[in-house]
C-alpha cells in the first residue's frame, strides 16, 4: 500500500516541477508564435498526450482561432464560434473530458478531417482571464498508452490553462516587466493552482522573496491555516522539521536533496512522507536554483502495513515447515523409496512436487517482503568476488537456458570485489534472469555483463525480448505489479521477483532502473557499492 501511494505522490512532485518550468517557460516568451508552440508542446507532454490545441476566441470575426503544430511549425485554422467541443467550452466556460469523443454529440469530426488526425480521449478546459471572461480553450487529445484522462489531469489541465492566460495577457499588455514581478506574479498563481491539492506543496526559490505554501501541508505540519508565509518564516519552519538542506541546497552547499519521513506529533501523530524535486526559477536564461517539496502523510498507510506485515511475517512461517514436509514426502516417493511407481503415478507426483516447490518460492518470498518492509531483512555487507558470484549463478540456470534454446552469455570479465552480501547480489540476480526467461523467446539471448564507474559496479541483465512500454517501466518495481501481455499469461506470477529484487539492491546502498522499449528487449541495470 506504501508503495502504490508513495509512486502517486512520486509522479505528482515531477508534474509539478514540470508545471513550474513551463510557466516560467512561457513568460520567456516574446511574441505569440513561440508562445503557442510553447503551449502547446509542453500541454501535450506534462499531460502525457499525444497532442494540444490552442484556440483564441476572436470576437470581432465571432470565430475560434485554432493552433496546431505540423511539423514543428504553427498552423491555423479559423472555425466558427459555434462548432465542435471548442466552441462549447469557448460558450460556456465549462470544461469537457470524453472517454470517446466520437460518442459525443459536442464533438465535431470535421476537425479531425481537418487536421488529418483521430480523436479517442479529450480534454478542453477554458482559458480566463481575471474577470472570468473566456479568451480561449486548451484541448488535449489522446492520453498515451491509450489510457484515459484522470481527474489529476484535470487539475493539472485547468492549472495550466491559467498560466497560459497569464502569459497571454503579458504579451499583448506590451508592458515592460522586470523579470522579479513576473515571478512574483507566476508564484501567486501556483499558489492559487495547488490550493486544493490533497499533498502538501511548498515552493522556494533562491531569486525571489515569494513562496508557495499550500493549505494541506499547513493543516499537515501544524502551521497557521490562514496566516501569510514568507521566505524567512517557511526557512525556519523547514529548518525545525529537520529540512535544514532545503536552504543548504538553494545555496549550493549540499549536493542532492533525498526523499526521507519526519514524524510530526502536532496536530496528533502523524508519519510524513518528504520528496523533493528541482526546479528552474531563473528569467532570461538566468539559473537559478528552486525546488519543489511535496509532503504525504503516510500515517494510515504505515499502520496498515504495519498490520499486515506481521500476518504475513507469521503465516509464512507457519506455511513454511507443512510445505517443506510434503516436498520432502513427493520426492522420496519420487525416487521409488517406498517401492516402484508407474509412470501415470510419477505424473501425477511431479505435478505435486512443482506445485509445493512453488509454494514454498511464494511464501518465501512473502516473507523476504514482510522482512525488508521491517527493515529487518538480514544483509551481511563483506568484500564480495562479484565475478564468482555471477558465474556460478549463470552456471546454475544452464539447463534452463537450453532447455528455453536461449543463450544465456557472460560478458563479465575482471570485474573488482563489491561491498555486499554474496547471497543477497545472487538472490537479485536470479530474479532478474528468471525475468528476462519469462520475457525472452525461443532462439534469443540474455547478456550479463558488468560496468565499473569510480564508486560502483553495474551489473546489466539484457534480453532481446518483448520489451517494456515506457508507462509500465515506472510501476513494474511495485509489489505485485504485472505487465499484461501475451508473454506473462504464459508465465503465471503474482509480481514480487522485481520488487523485492529493488529492496535487496537498495538494502546494500545500491540502485536499480530499466532500459526498454517496446519489442526492442529490456536491460536491467542495478549497481553495488566497490570495496574500499
Amino acid at each position: 500500500m506504501i508503495t502504490s501511494v508513495l509512486s502517486v505522490a512520486r509522479r505528482t512532485e515531477q508534474q509539478l516541477a514540470r508545471l513550474f518550468n513551463a510557466s516560467i517557460g512561457m513568460l520567456q516568451c516574446v511574441e505569440h508564435t513561440s508562445l503557442f508552440k510553447f503551449i502547446m508542446v509542453e500541454a501535450a507532454r506534462i499531460l502525457e498526450a499525444d497532442m494540444c490545441n490552442l484556440f483564441l476566441v476572436d470576437e470581432n470575426s465571432g470565430k475560434l482561432n485554432c493552433f496546431t503544430l505540423d511539423k514543428g511549425k504553427v498552423k491555423e485554422i479559423r472555425t466558427p464560434l459555434t462548432r465542435g467541443l471548442a466552441g462549447y467550452v469557448a460558450k460556456t466556460g465549462e470544461s469537457i473530458n470524453l472517454e470517446d469523443a466520437y460518442q459525443s454529440p459536442l464533438f465535431d469530426p470535421q476537425i479531425d478531417e481537418d487536421m488529418e488526425y483521430k480523436t479517442r480521449t479529450v480534454l478542453c478546459f477554458p482559458v480566463k482571464q481575471k474577470n472570468n471572461k473566456v479568451i480561449g480553450v486548451l484541448r488535449v487529445v489522446n492520453k498515451k498508452g491509450k489510457a484515459l484522462f484522470t481527474s489529476h489531469d484535470e487539475w493539472l489541465c485547468k492549472s495550466f490553462a491559467i498560466f497560459v492566460s497569464n502569459a497571454i495577457s503579458m504579451i499583448n499588455g506590451k508592458k515592460a516587466v522586470s523579470p522579479d514581478t513576473m515571478i512574483t506574479e507566476n508564484m501567486r498563481l501556483f499558489n492559487l493552482a495547488v490550493e486544493d491539492l490533497p499533498e502538501g506543496v511548498i515552493i522556494i526559490t533562491n531569486d525571489t522573496d515569494s513562496v508557495v505554501v499550500n493549505p494541506a501541508v499547513k493543516w499537515m505540519l501544524g502551521w497557521k491555516i490562514n496566516k501569510d508565509i514568507d521566505k524567512e518564516n517557511t526557512t525556519l519552519l523547514l529548518n525545525g522539521l529537520g529540512l535544514g538542506d532545503v536552504s543548504k541546497w538553494l545555496e549550493d552547499e549540499v549536493g542532492m536533496l533525498t526523499s526521507q519521513e519526519i514524524t510530526i506529533q502536532i496536530p496528533g501523530s502523524k508519519v510524513i512522507k518528504v520528496d523533493f524535486a528541482e526546479i528552474n526559477g531563473g528569467m532570461n536564461n538566468k539559473r537559478n536554483r528552486g525546488c519543489i517539496v511535496v509532503f504525504y502523510d503516510i500515517t494510515k498507510e504505515k499502520e496498515v502495513d504495519h498490520v499486515k506485515s506481521e500476518f504475513i511475517t507469521i503465516a509464512s512461517h507457519e506455511l513454511l515447515s507443512p510445505i517443506t514436509s510434503m516436498n520432502n514426502a513427493v520426492n522420496l516417493i519420487l525416487q521409488g523409496m517406498l517401492g516402484p511407481n508407474t509412470e501415470p503415478q510419477k505424473k501425477f507426483l511431479r505435478i505435486i512436487s512443482d506445485g509445493t516447490k512453488y509454494l514454498s518460492y511464494l511464501t518465501t518470498s512473502l516473507l523476504d517482503i514482510a522482512l525488508l518492509e521491517a527493515g529487518k531483512i538480514p544483509v551481511k555487507k563483506e568484500k564480495v568476488d562479484l565475478e564468482a558470484v555471477i558465474k556460478s549463478t549463470i552456471e546454475s540456470l544452464w539447463f534452463k537456458a537450453e532447455e528455453n534454446k536461449i543463450s544465456l552469455i557472460n560478458k563479465n570479465g575482471n570485474t573488482p570485489s563489491v561491498l555486499a552480501d554474496s547471497n543477497r547480489v545472487r538472490q537479485a540476480l536470479l530474479n532478474l534472469l528468471d525475468n528476462a526467461f519469462k520475457f525472452t523467446p525461443h532462439g534469443g539471448e540474455i547478456i550479463v555483463e558488468t560496468n565499473t564507474t569510480e564508486n560502483e559496479v553495474e551489473i546489466c541483465v539484457k534480453d532481446n525480448g518483448v520489451g517494456i512500454l515506457l508507462e509500465e517501466q515506472e510501476k513494474i518495481f511495485e509489489r505485485f505489479y504485472q505487465i499484461e501481455n501475451t508473454a506473462t499469461k504464459k508465465h503465471y506470477g503474482i509480481g514480487l521477483g522485481l520488487s523485492i529484487c529493488k529492496d535487496i539492491v537498495e538494502a546494500q546502498r545500491g540502485r536499480i532502473w530499466v532500459e526498454s522499449k517496446e519489442r526492442g528487449g529490456s536491460n536491467f541495470v542495478f549497481t553495488l557499492p566497490l570495496y574500499k
